[in-house]
């Protein structure tokens, strides 16, 4: 049991280490020696628990996305309506790709440090997931057209949030919270059902 702690308090303390480098200087100029010392470890601690920088950087992506996938979760609960659901969801991952502490490692290291395959695994697995499962959900409950298809309809969501979030920095005082409000409503609304 104590080779499980230790291995876990190793590992934790490599990923937030790394995710305060990454996010401060970018994937391609965090030198493993530097994470390596801060931890008080070898830089051959870091390859036996993630094998490489990339398997690192893998780690820190995945603690980056549970924290906006709390996010989503957390605005998104500030309705019980599950169209609203919908909105603010997507306005809780476009404020949390933006968060200082995440834009950089999400949004801009992620695709190029990864490539476009993996990444766009990893987001299948995360956000995308948890937007598919609000999508097929609205759709049963008779939210959507009959003609939409939700697989399509999560794709182009995602795309469209992904440069939402890649356009709208937090510093970008001209895109208020009712601008992003505003566009993804607009963006969302040619899916839903007519009312009679």
């Amino acid at each position: 049991m104590k080779n499980v702690e230790a291995t876990y308090k190793t590992t934790s303390s490599l990923i937030k280490i790394a995710r305060k480098y990454f996010a401060q200087y970018g994937y391609f100029d965090v030198p493993l020696e530097k994470i390596a010392e801060e931890a008080n470890v070898t830089r051959g601690a870091i390859y036996h628990h993630f094998k490489n920088k990339q398997g690192l950087f893998i780690a820190v992506l995945d603690s980056v996305q549970k924290d906006i996938a709390a996010q989503i979760e957390k605005e998104a609960l500030k309705s019980d309506d599950p169209w609203q659901q919908l909105i603010l969801g997507c306005i809780g991952f476009v404020n949390g790709a933006n968060a200082k502490e995440n834009r950089r490692i999400l949004l801009v290291d992620a695709p190029s440090a990864l490539g476009w395959d993996t990444w766009r695994k990893i987001d299948q697995e995360n956000s995308m997931r948890a937007l598919q499962e609000h999508i097929n959900d609205l759709k049963a409950r008779g939210y959507l057209c009959d003609d939409v298809d939700t697989s399509l309809m999560t794709c182009s969501v995602s795309g469209a949030l992904n440069e939402l979030a890649l356009n709208c920095s937090k510093d970008d005082i001209a895109m208020s919270e009712r601008k992003i409000f505003d566009t993804i409503s607009q963006l969302v609304s040619g899916f839903r059902r007519k009312k009679c």
